[in-house]
């Protein structure tokens, strides 16, 4: 089955936040600070509010007066010793200071972009600049003092494992492996970027933010915090959204900004980002460099894994970042692997650019890369086949449930003989031949096989409804958020089978705050794990209350009414009746009747319960073929077997892996974003100097499936949204090294574009 969004969205449908604007909406532009560090000496306002259109200017001070809060984390962790994260105040519009370039200072409100735009440019700006760092290595070591609260720059100091057992591991170890991997920051480019519409009914004294998001419930209440009021007072819509990975859960200041504005001028206020605007305003992925171990007795049997970490904050937290480069980087620490001892320690720290955040994956493409690109160099440096190396330190099926040093309890998966398949698919066996075939054509080729898994997270503040109606359709409500990935039809599917019905008949509401009161939102791959499962249990919780008013429409007792394809049964007879009919029904029937309160209308509400972790898991094998005269990299095959459970809708499922493949393809291969190291300018900051993956620079994927059951899921599912994310760029990195290991390059940092790969080939070249 295919997604019932497509013939809407393709035919030119959708309803994105440009679709729905108001016709007397205003427009807001955002002067944003040029410098990366520096303090405002000046903020000449007067020429800019004589402008012809200009209705509006807010400031630091304006928001101040009007007590608009700063904006603080959502997810704030505690350092290794108990004592607090150091978290700077971050203001909705810089007050004294700025941070990093792109930082908000004005909003103007006026009544055409030309209007805004002319306004931006006659505000008289003066910042006396101070000396800045974007490297978070220069920051580590202290080189600028960004925020006198945090000596050296550090903003966290964490760790988990079992530190003592790793430490013990590594001192008897016959082997250890060191390596440095750096994972830089990445720019994350939805189609839609960002924006949002803002509107104030005074009547009510009520707020409506119109925002693409991954889910509304959150947003609610990060904007009734920032605006100190009551969470009822603001309402969040989100309609169609052009794609997120995350980049569109957190609150930002623009979206703040609309709402003041939209109260200041009594009108509703709108604000898109151009693209270039995105590279300097979004949160951004990745940003960590592992300073990674591996330890090895003398059969290749790993004793121990550990990463010392820095990561890269950005000038200020943002929403869940804290929970992101601490936690959300360990939980599948040594994925698919048995690993007695590991340790991770990450001191975050401060830079002078945009902050960072969770990213498709939010910390384990990192850890999973480290560890399969030190597996490779383990195996070089001890002359052990990399196949047979990861083979014989597999978590084996009699091992399961297997819990980790990290404290995951990994409850299924058969990673042996995923492993053996991905070699029979991938034909691992006949690689030498076809190396020498490249060799002919004075072309480098390189083979890679690695494994990876996902812990499924994300919020469980999920609430879904089940509403049975009288015209015999079915109504599922739910926190989530669908940002592109098919959302609406996976959850139909859910709720139909569970009902016994045509999922034609199933409508899926989402994205509106008055819809349900709780609401995690997507996130962490949680759609089948949370969402589907919490859909499943409300809408056979529904038919339980249904079958006490069937038993009554029939004149029959509760427990002898039967349920199946759509229709109530008197057991053992031919009397029945449709839920549509119970539906309709339904309340004509006294309350006093009824066993406990059934409330109003065929209708069920539920909490998600019980484990929200499942462990996604596979094997993917890369082959590329380099060109040594240019450096370019071209993958030739990509084979992949991934453990998803039950896959509830196949084209949707690959689709997922696909996107996560593509995205994986530009993060080991061509995407960083790129600072000036002396004034902190953005160097990478649009799509003519930032690369992404083409539709040429994506193989053929050989895709394939490997379920095992996870006594978490209900349903049998397993999420599916950051799996490939995770998996696919440590074994692109390892194929591309692979073709240049005949000549003793042993490790390249990220991206590996075509002028690393070159230069290392000319420099390793006699």
């Amino acid at each position: 089955m295919y997604r019932f969004e497509d013939a809407r969205l393709l035919t030119g449908g959708g309803r994105y936040v440009e679709d729905v604007r108001p016709a007397n909406a205003l427009t807001m532009r955002v002067l944003r600070s040029p410098v990366a560090h520096g303090t405002i000496r000046t903020l000449d306002l007067d020429e800019a509010r004589s402008l012809p259109g200009v209705v509006s200017i807010l400031t630091a001070s304006d928001l101040s007066t009007l007590e608009v809060g700063p904006m603080t984390a959502l997810s704030p962790v505690a350092n290794s010793d108990g004592s607090p994260m150091v978290e700077p105040t971050r203001p909705v519009l810089a007050e004294s200071d700025v941070k990093y370039v792109g930082q908000p200072i004005v909003a103007v409100i006026a009544e055409s972009d030309a209007a805004a735009e002319d306004a931006l440019e006659a505000i008289g700006l003066d910042i006396d600049e101070r000396p800045s760092v974007t490297d978070p290595e220069a920051a580590f070591r202290g080189s600028v003092e960004i925020w006198p609260e945090a000596p050296g720059n550090i903003a966290i100091d964490w760790d988990k494992g079992n530190r003592e057992e790793t430490e013990a591991a590594f001192a008897s170890a016959a082997h250890v492996v060191e390596l440095t991997v750096r994972h830089p920051r990445v720019a994350i480019q939805p189609i839609e970027t960002r924006g949002c519409i803002g509107s104030y009914e005074p009547n009510d004294d009520r707020y409506t933010l119109i925002t693409p998001s991954q889910g509304v419930m959150s947003l609610q209440g990060a904007m009734a915090r920032y605006l100190g009021v009551d969470a009822d007072r603001v309402r969040v819509l989100t309609e169609d959204v052009g794609g997120s990975f995350a980049v569109k859960i957190w609150p930002y200041p623009e979206q703040v900004l609309a709402l003041v504005a939209a109260r200041v001028t009594g009108r509703p206020v709108a604000w898109q980002a151009s693209r270039t605007e995105s590279f300097i305003s979004d949160a951004m992925g990745r940003g960590r460099i592992d300073r990674a171990a591996l330890a090895l007795d003398a059969d290749g049997e790993f004793l121990g894994f550990r990463i010392d970490a820095l990561a890269d904050i950005g000038a200020y937290w943002n929403a869940v970042n804290p929970s992101i480069v601490t936690g959300g980087a360990v939980r599948t620490f040594g994925h698919c692997y048995r690993i007695p001892g590991m340790h991770y320690r990450v001191r975050g720290v401060f830079t002078n650019a945009m902050t960072t955040d969770a990213y498709r994956g939010a910390g384990k493409p990192e850890s999973g890369g480290t560890l399969e690109r030190l597996i490779d160099v383990a195996a070089e440096r001890l002359g052990i086949d990399r196949m047979e190396l990861r083979r014989r330190n597999l978590i084996t099926p009699d091992q399961l449930p297997y819990t980790t040093a990290m404290n995951e309890t990994i409850d299924g998966g058969d990673f042996p003989t995923v492993f053996a398949r991905i070699a029979e698919i991938s034909e691992a066996g006949g690689i030498g031949r076809r190396k020498e075939e490249s060799a002919r054509a004075e072309r480098l080729r390189g083979f890679a096989i690695g494994t990876h898994m996902h812990a499924t997270g994300g919020s469980v503040a999920e609430r879904s409804e089940v509403r049975a109606l009288p015209d015999g359709s079915v109504l599922v409500r739910t926190g989530t958020q669908d940002s592109g990935q098919g959302h609406r039809t996976a959850l139909a599917m859910v709720a139909a089978e569970a009902l016994e019905i045509p999922v034609e008949r199933i409508r899926v509401e989402q994205g509106d705050s008055d819809f349900l009161t709780k609401g995690g939102g997507t996130g962490g791959s949680n759609l089948m794990p949370i969402a589907a499962n919490t859909v499943h249990r409300t809408a056979l919780h529904m038919l339980d209350k249904a079958k006490q008013v069937a038993g009554h429409l029939l004149e029959a007792a509760p427990v002898d009414i039967e349920y199946g394809l759509g229709s109530f049964r008197i057991a053992g007879t031919d009397r029945k009746l449709t839920l549509a009919k119970v539906a309709a029904g339904w309340d004509s029937i006294p309350p006093e009747q009824y066993d406990g309160d059934l409330g109003t209308g065929c209708m069920a509400q539920l909490d998600f319960e019980g484990l929200h972790t499942t462990f996604p898991n596979g094997s993917y094998a890369v082959e590329v073929e380099v060109d040594p005269e240019t450096g370019h990299v071209r993958i030739e095959r990509f084979s992949g077997i991934d453990d998803l459970g039950r896959v509830i809708n196949e084209q949707t499922a690959r689709g997922q892996l696909h996107g996560g493949i593509g995205q994986a393809v530009g993060e080991a291969l061509m995407e960083a974003m790129v600072h000036d190291p002396e004034s902190g300018q953005v160097l990478s900051g649009s799509l003519m100097d930032y690369a992404l993956p083409r539709a040429a620079d994506m193989p053929l994927f050989d895709l394939h499936w490997a379920p095992t059951a996870s006594p978490n899921s209900l349903i049998g599912a397993k999420g599916v949204g950051e799996v490939s994310s995770i998996g696919a760029p440590g074994v692109i990195v390892n194929a591309v090294l692979d073709a240049l290991r005949p000549l003793g390059v042993e490790h390249i940092d990220l991206p590996l574009t075509p002028e690393k790969v070159w230069r290392a080939v000319r420099d390793a070249r006699p």
